[in-house]
C-alpha cells in the first residue's frame, strides 16, 4: 500500500523504531528513541501523522493504542529511491551512477558491490 503524502527524517526514525519491533505503544516508541530528546507529545504527534499517511496502523488494547507498520521497511526504501531518482536525475539511473562515481562517493566496496549486482542482472 502506498504512503499518501512524504514522511519526514522525524518520522522515518518512529518507522525505523516499529520496523525494528511492533506492535509498540506511543510510550514504547519514546522509550526506543530516547536518544531522539523528543517527549510524549512529540511522538503522538508523529504517530497521528503516519497513521494518516497511511503508513502505520494501530488498534487499541485498553487504554493504551498499539502502532504497526503497513508499510514494509523495503518497500519505503524502493518508493524514496524512485521519487528521488526521478525527481533529481529526471528518472535517468545512468546519470545517477555517473554522478556518484565521478564524484567519488562509492567506495571501493561500494563499486565492488555494485559490479557483482550489474553481473547478477545481466545474467539474469
Amino acid at each position: 500500500m502506498p504512503i499518501s503524502k512524504p514522511i519526514s527524517e522525524s518520522e522515518k526514525r518512529v518507522m525505523e523504531a516499529l520496523w525494528q519491533s511492533s506492535p509498540l505503544t506511543s510510550q514504547q516508541v519514546v522509550e526506543r528513541l530516547s536518544h531522539q530528546d523528543w517527549n510524549d507529545k512529540t511522538v503522538k504527534t508523529f504517530l497521528n501523522r503516519l497513521v494518516n499517511k497511511g503508513a502505520l496502523s494501530f488498534t487499541r488494547q485498553g487504554r493504551a493504542y498499539l502502532y504497526s507498520p503497513i508499510v514494509g521497511r523495503d518497500e519505503f526504501l524502493a518508493a524514496e529511491s524512485a521519487g528521488f531518482l526521478q525527481r533529481v536525475f529526471e528518472g535517468d539511473m545512468k546519470e545517477l551512477l555517473t554522478t556518484f562515481v565521478a564524484n567519488k562517493q562509492l567506495s571501493e566496496k561500494e563499486l565492488n558491490h555494485l559490479r557483482e549486482l550489474l553481473d547478477e542482472e545481466a545474467q539474469s
